[in-house]
């Protein structure tokens, strides 16, 4: 769980979701419009108190007794009155309820007020923030203070420091006085000169601090990796940054000024407004092979062939639209819930994309 200006944002663990959904019995998911703060709490309770009252008829005419209706329910009837809770929320809320089984995740995305019934739990709303693409690293950078971020397009984590220096007194101790020799120039006065100007002495500790930074970051990262990591420091530091830091995926735009007092969220903006170009290209080139392999019957736009493809263990990628207004047959929803939840259970992997231009609902790539 985090704490930032995106609000409080739990950790969706997916796998125990698709996990669940492969039990018998019907799935409840409830979506509920949420605000960071507490200005909406009373509304945001209403919302899933007036969701779990249609849950419960659903459940009933899917021919669930009272007793097994309220196992399924009374765990989410809980947090109607937990007023704590409800005042410490991020921009969205959806919970998964089945027999057994429930979990409730604060997303920092924005949802609809929606409760679905079915066969599986609604998942494709929650892709987004679970989908293993579009993440970067973020290095807050600055003499008194070094922050390393996980983030994604929605979130963002402090990770821990590791062997990275936390500041610059830290590498390089105390400032040294200068090294000063003096020369007798007659009447008693000397003249003094140094071995380099402070300018120098300054730019040679601030390359060494930077490359104790660069070296560390590299080593708790790995130098293999393909995440591309953005700095946050004053724009000077960046030329020097990028030829001491072994890490091989340093983007070529900074975020420019002190980050100290930079929030995280705000930080997450940043990176993304600069690696915005470079994603939208990289979607583009995964686009042009996933519609070559789906041409060549290596995969399918039809999301219902998709779906039973995946039940079977054969999608590799499912590639949805991020915006789900996207989706037009009027079976989509439910037919993309059960093709992501297959792909994930067989280790597939699962994209969105902003753009989207194609009338089908989904493309897929196939291992076989």
């Amino acid at each position: 769980m985090t704490n930032d200006p995106q609000g409080i944002v739990d950790t969706l663990a997916f796998d125990t979701v698709v996990e669940a959904d492969g039990s018998p019995g019907p799935k409840v998911t409830f979506y509920v419009p949420t605000e960071v703060g507490s200005t909406s709490a009373d509304a945001s309770a209403a919302i899933l108190a007036a969701q779990l009252k249609t849950a419960a008829s659903r459940l009933r005419e899917e021919g669930l007794s009272d007793a097994a209706v309220e196992d399924v329910l009374s765990p989410v009837r809980a947090l109607c009155s937990d007023s704590t809770y409800w005042r410490q929320q991020s921009r969205g809320l959806v919970v998964f309820a089945a027999a057994g089984f429930h979990s409730a995740n604060r997303i920092p995305i924005e949802v609809a007020d929606t409760v679905v019934v079915g066969e599986h739990f609604h998942v494709r709303p929650v892709v987004p923030v679970v989908e293993n693409s579009g993440r970067a690293y973020v290095l807050a950078l600055s003499k008194n203070s070094v922050r390393l971020f996980d983030a994604t397009r929605n979130t963002i984590v402090q990770l821990p420091q590791g062997r990275i220096p936390n500041d610059f007194e830290e590498v390089i101790g105390e400032l040294p006085e200068p090294q000063l020799q003096h020369r007798s120039i007659g009447g008693g006065q000397a003249a003094f000169h140094g071995h380099g100007g402070a300018d120098e002495a300054d730019t040679m500790l601030t390359e060494k601090f930077l490359r104790a930074v660069g070296e560390a970051v590299a080593a708790e990262l790995g130098t293999a990796r393909s995440q591309p990591l953005v700095l946050a420091s004053v724009a000077e530091y960046l030329s020097t940054f990028r030829s001491v830091c072994p890490y091989p995926v340093i983007h070529d735009e900074v975020i420019a000024g002190n980050p100290e007092h930079t929030t995280p969220d705000a930080l997450r903006s940043e990176a993304w407004k600069r690696l915005g170009a470079r994603s939208a290209a990289a979607e583009k080139d995964e686009a042009e092979r996933a519609l070559t392999q789906a041409h060549n019957g290596r995969g399918s736009f039809d999301l219902a062939e998709i779906a039973q493809a995946a039940g079977e263990g054969r999608v590799d990628t499912l590639y949805l639209p991020r915006d789900g207004r996207r989706l037009s047959s009027p079976d989509a929803s439910a037919l993309a819930d059960e093709a992501v939840l297959a792909t994930a259970r067989t280790r597939g992997a699962v994209r969105t994309w902003d753009a989207w231009e194609w009338s089908a609902d989904a493309i897929a790539t196939f291992r076989y």
